[in-house]
């Protein structure tokens, strides 16, 4: 079994590997269903993740959903289904020599070798999914999905929580199993982080209306923060809804609207059921943002209880309570913010790079990566 030090994020040891220019022999492909423009964290991810190889010296191709438009088909599993059609020209098209595949619900998986070495990046599981409301049938995809990881040369988790599920449910030993945490730059997200006492009674969620995303536990909440504190207001980023008191609807912004929004916020909330990192928690204490979060699966290992935020149960009148805490606490949010730039260092997207170029590099060559 593994260690707490290995699924624990902030005890993993980065590897020593210098990021240099050139790295010679190395074409990585990289396969998600979301990405550029994304639409959720996992593509955001994966561009960051892809801009940030780049940089560091490598030849990164990317095989995402605008690939496969064309066969008018459905995103995610229809995804994956039209990828043994198309994946084997793909690689030999651009010499592609390494192949990383990022799965679970809303990305992609393999059903047959790619005939190159395999990284899989678990970002959450389809076994967490079906335990949701209304989706037991995903069930049914667990097979695929254990398909994935059983083909893979290593497999990553992108937090401790999924690991855990990989290693147990789906039976992929701990020596084929890695945690690396979604890393980002954190000079922008710095730039917006507004002193605590310019900050308005702004509270921002960034997500989907789903199951899933909790935006259901929210609306419930919101209704007694906002019987309580009228003048509060909820900026809700990521889609448009009917008009609620208190509540304002912003859809979809660009990345600056994004961090300005989130760094001149008295809160972010993420109220999901579970998360396979948490990506907007971390942007939020990245922008001295303190988090109202679920103690679930995910946001568990990007909030730290009582210093970055406050993890909460996830029901509506927890999760208010929580909201009204740091509204109306000034001390206890003064103290929550400054804890936010002290820790935000743990998300620099200088650790994952590092992490996925010694991973990279050892299955090209023949190594043993620990």
């Amino acid at each position: 079994m593994m260690s707490s030090a290995d699924l624990h994020p902030t005890s993993q040891k980065v590897p020593a590997v210098t990021l240099e220019r050139n790295v010679e022999g190395l074409h990585i492909g990289m396969v998600s269903w979301d990405f550029d423009p994304s639409i959720g964290g996992m593509g955001r991810h994966v561009g960051t993740l892809t801009e940030g190889l780049r940089q560091a010296g490598l030849t990164v191709s990317v095989f995402s959903g605008s690939d496969v438009q064309s066969v008018g088909l459905g995103r995610s599993v229809a995804f994956s289904f039209v990828l043994p059609f198309r994946l084997g020209r793909w690689i030999a098209a651009r010499g592609v020599n390494l192949l990383h595949v990022h799965t679970g619900p809303g990305g992609a998986m393999l059903l047959r070798r790619a005939g190159v070495p395999l990284v899989v990046t678990a970002n959450h599981t389809y076994w967490q999914q079906h335990h949701l409301p209304g989706e037991r049938w995903k069930r049914l995809l667990l097979p695929l999905e254990r398909r994935t990881y059983a083909l893979a040369n290593r497999v990553i988790s992108i937090s401790a929580d999924t690991a855990r599920i990989v290693e147990r449910v789906y039976g992929v030993p701990s020596s084929r199993l890695s945690v690396i945490p979604c890393g980002f730059p954190l000079a922008p997200f710095e730039a917006e982080d507004m002193e605590a006492g310019q900050r308005p009674l702004h509270v921002v969620f960034v997500g989907r209306p789903d199951t899933r995303k909790g935006w259901d536990l929210l609306q419930a909440a919101w209704r007694d923060v906002h019987a309580r504190l009228p003048s509060a207001v909820l900026d809700v980023v990521g889609f448009t809804g009917s008009k609620q008191p208190g509540i304002r609807f912003h859809g979809r912004l660009t990345d600056a609207e994004h961090r300005s929004l989130v760094g001149r916020s008295r809160l972010a909330v993420c109220p999901s059921r579970f998360e396979g990192f948490g990506l907007s928690a971390a942007e939020a204490i990245a922008s001295g943002t303190p988090v109202v979060a679920t103690d679930s699966d995910g946001l568990r290992t990007v909030v730290e209880d009582r210093k970055t935020g406050l993890l909460i149960s996830p029901v509506p009148s927890q999760i208010a309570s929580g909201i009204l805490a740091v509204l109306t606490d000034d001390a206890l949010f003064e103290r929550l913010h400054k804890s936010c730039r002290i820790a935000r260092h743990r998300f620099t997207d200088k650790a994952e790079i590092a992490s996925h170029l010694a991973l990279y590099r050892a299955l090209h060559s023949g190594m043993t990566y620990t």
